[in-house]
């Protein structure tokens, strides 16, 4: 870490650092949804496609948030003690408002226009949720400069929009990365098709949309805890 380095920066670097921790997250998460299908399932309820996907998708967002909350921690100097705790119960308890999150999203969605693309829009509900729920959190948690839970998740929502188109760049470079397939390529196949892509590109894609909210978040929660300030002089 770098002087110069800003506060986004930093998170992300925290980020890549402790892959071994997310890795660790992500086999809880895991195990919670899979603990919760077999209750299900002993209901005589099992998942369907849709289901399933919403469940790979809410296991990402919650271990990929725990993971932010320990380099929001470790890297905001303002960070309460015991923030990182606190926002982990925040998200795991955070259901009925995630909710209404959700609602919300969904109306923005349908008021920007859907995409036609059913699984993206799902995913942009999902995650938007998300992202919000934990925003909330930070600023119930820590009151940033005196904005409150709502106030500070308003704030970031606004930056996360703004920056929606290089979050579209973030999680199609992702994809392609991983797959070795132009993204736009896959999604015409199976609009062609009218047959879902094959399980690894599934998880490529909702692997992809997951990380591109999570970097885009690490951009609004540094401009909006650490504002850059003025230039030196001379520079």
């Amino acid at each position: 870490m770098t002087a110069l380095e800003s506060l986004s920066e930093r998170i992300v670097n925290y980020l890549a650092a402790e892959r071994a921790a997310l890795e660790a997250i992500m086999i809880q998460e895991s195990s919670r949804a899979l603990h919760e299908e077999f209750i299900l399932a002993e209901g005589g309820s099992l998942p369907d496609r849709q289901g399933r996907l919403e469940r790979i998708r809410a296991v990402g967002a919650r271990a990929w948030l725990r993971h932010l909350a320990a380099a929001l921690q470790a890297e905001w100097a303002g960070a309460p003690e015991g923030m990182q705790g606190k926002l982990e119960l925040w998200i795991a308890r955070g259901g009925a408002r995630l909710e209404a999150l959700e609602l919300e999203e969904q109306a923005a969605l349908e008021r920007d226009g859907i995409s036609g693309d059913v699984d993206a829009d799902r995913r942009r509900v999902t995650l938007g949720s998300y992202v919000q729920l934990f925003a909330e959190g930070v600023g119930e948690i820590a009151s940033p400069d005196g904005r409150s839970g709502p106030e500070f998740g308003r704030e970031i929502n606004t930056i996360m929009r703004r920056e929606s188109a290089q979050r579209r760049t973030v999680e199609k470079a992702s994809f392609e990365a991983w797959a070795g397939s132009p993204m736009e390529g896959v999604l015409e196949e199976a609009r062609i098709t009218a047959a879902p892509p094959e399980p690894d590109i599934i998880r490529m894609l909702e692997a992809a949309g997951v990380w591109s909210y999570i970097r885009t978040l690490c951009l609004a929660l540094g401009e909006a805890l650490e504002p850059p300030g003025p230039a030196p002089a001379g520079l």
